[in-house]
Order: C-alpha cells, then structure tokens, then sequence
C-alpha cells in the first residue's frame, strides 16, 4: 500500500561505503554487487507485520508483554522437563562450554531455550529482506502502524512530542544497527562464497539455534572443530552462548555480572528476568537427580 512507496534513504550511502570498505571483517562488496541484490525479485518482499512490530511506538510495551508471556510458556512443565532433559543430553558439551567461558550451563541452555525453543523455531524469513525492510520503511511502518490506531478510536502517541523525539532516537538507533547487520551479512557471506539472499532467520533478522544477529557472528565458535560455523549445529551453538556472553557479556561469578551479560543479549529486562527465572529452575531439578 501507499504507506511503504517512501524508502528513506537516510543510510545507504553508509551502507555502501562501509560495504566496498578495505577495512572490516569479510570482503569487500561493491556496490554494483550490492545493487544486484537489490535487483533480484526475492529481494524485494516487504514483511509487513513483522515491520509494524518494531515501528509501532509501542513496540516496547509489546515485547516486554510478549516475554512476560514467554515466561508461563517455558515455565510449563513440558519446557522444564525439555530443559533437564538438554543438561543431561549435551552434558559434556555443555561442562566444555561452562569450563572454558565461565558461564553456567544453565544460562546458556535457558537462552537457547528462550531464542529459539532449543532449536524448534529459528525462522523462515529472508535476514537480507528483514533488514533492508526496517532500514527503508520502519518510518512508513510507523505511519502505517499509528494510522491503524487512530481508526480503531485510540490516540495517535506522536501526538506528543516527546514521544516523537524519542522514536526518531529509537529509529536511528535501529538503523545503524542495520547497516552494521547488513555489512556484516553481505561481507560474510561473500567470503563465503554463500547466497547472501540464502540466509533465512527471525522477524528481527537473528539466526539460527541462539538467534545471533550477522554483526555478532564475530562471537560465533566452531564448536566441533569441522572448519566452520554453523549455528543449527548444537556444539557451535552452545560454544558460541558461552563464548558470547563471556567476551560481549563480560560474564561473571557475582549476581549483578550473570544479570548485565544477560542483558547485553537481549536488552530488555523482562527477557534478562525470564532467562534467569528459567535456568534456576531447571538447574533446581537437575540437582535433584530429575
């Protein structure tokens, strides 16, 4: 609709730049190659929801909702039972990771948990698509998302200023984010000879078993020591949570250091609290010999 006809354009030329850059991680990638991609017919889907999600000045208040709710999920005893069972099954693995990185297994089984459901859902959406989505259209989406409200009779929030100054803060913060993303995706995979437009993940553009975002793929282990990384392989996964939390984390033994490099995973509190709450539980049951 005409809501998503105005790509902002704000940040390609960054983009651009920092992608034919000699300097950074992977190869360099022109912006001809860059333009190609853009060209491809599979590039160009625009998911909508998932964009509306992120725009709408609510969006907060949304996922913060959503990971109270995640919370009676994984509490149920289907999950914990799954949780116990994941120490038990990866045990070695897991007493590796906690060895190397200093992170308690818990944690790192209560994350996979959280991100992925310990590998049932990883995402089926193009992380190309995803990003570029929210770099041109989060403002169309916003417009799109608070026109939306105002017909169902609410109050449009950017009716208040500080509101609006505050999201124009949030967006900006976004999309920086997604050059990073974007650079590291495109670069990555031409180093690796892979279909950038081949990677597919979350409505956040996160991949595999610990949902990693492309910029934190410099975090990524190869766990099993076979030449690459792959996170939908369990020992890449649980070695790169550890690794992750510890380097990007700065994790450590005290209550106030498990808690901010939680948080350096996924800023929001309600999340930080749900992994914790998580991992002490099944922890509880796997002492007990459960």
């Amino acid at each position: 609709d005409g809501f998503f006809n105005r790509p902002d354009t704000t940040y390609i030329d960054d983009l651009i730049a920092r992608l034919e850059s000699e300097e950074g991680g992977g190869i360099p990638v022109s912006r001809n190659e860059f333009l190609a991609l853009l060209d491809r017919p599979e590039s160009q889907e625009i998911y909508r929801d998932q964009l509306v999600k992120i725009a709408t000045p609510r969006s907060v208040q949304i996922q913060n909702q959503e990971h109270r709710d995640f919370l009676n999920v994984f509490m149920m005893e289907k999950r914990l039972k799954a949780g116990v069972a994941f120490l038990h099954d990866r045990g070695p693995m897991l007493a590796e990771a906690e060895s190397r990185y200093g992170v308690h297994r818990r944690d790192i089984v209560s994350i996979l948990m959280w991100e992925s459901g310990l590998g049932e859902f990883t995402g089926e959406l193009r992380v190309f698509s995803v990003l570029m989505g929210q770099l041109l259209f989060l403002d169309s989406a916003q417009k799109y998302a608070v026109a939306q409200m105002v017909e169902r009779g609410e109050a449009s929030p950017l009716d208040d200023k500080e509101v609006v100054a505050l999201q124009k803060k949030r967006f900006n913060r976004i999309k920086k984010r997604c050059v990073g993303n974007l650079v590291a995706l495109l670069r990555q995979s031409k180093a690796a000879n892979a279909d950038p437009l081949g990677q597919l993940g979350s409505w956040g553009g996160a991949i595999g078993y610990p949902q990693f975002m492309p910029f934190s793929m410099g975090y990524a282990v190869d766990g099993d020591q076979d030449g690459s990384v792959d996170l939908h392989s369990w020992p890449d996964a649980i070695m790169s949570v550890g690794n992750y939390l510890k380097v990007r984390g700065k994790y450590g033994p005290a209550a106030e250091e498990r808690r901010r490099a939680i948080h350096s995973y996924n800023p929001i509190e309600s999340y930080v609290n749900g992994v914790i709450t998580y991992a002490d539980a099944i922890w509880e049951r796997y002492l007990r010999g459960e």
